[in-house]
């Protein structure tokens, strides 16, 4: 279950409408998997397992992503 606010807005997930939703799904995914492209912008937090993202490995980060994406469908 989502433990954190969404790791892109820092608002709750309940919150989010239809277009915010994805829009920050897509987002954290498109993050989440290349971390080091992204790292000048914000530390991102793992709203998963509450670790930085750049310390995961590529398949923790898909895990984790997947993880997340499933805890918000079931939001909705």
């Amino acid at each position: 279950m989502i433990k954190t606010p969404c790791p892109i807005c820092h608002k709750d997930m309940k919150d989010h409408d239809k277009e915010k939703l994805d829009k920050c799904l897509w987002r954290f995914a498109r993050e989440a998997r290349n971390p080091v492209a992204y790292a000048s912008r914000e530390k991102l937090i793992c709203p998963v397992c509450e670790e930085e993202m750049l310390d995961h490995k590529i398949s923790e980060a898909d895990k984790c992503v997947n993880q997340f994406i499933l805890d918000v469908e079931e939001l909705f």
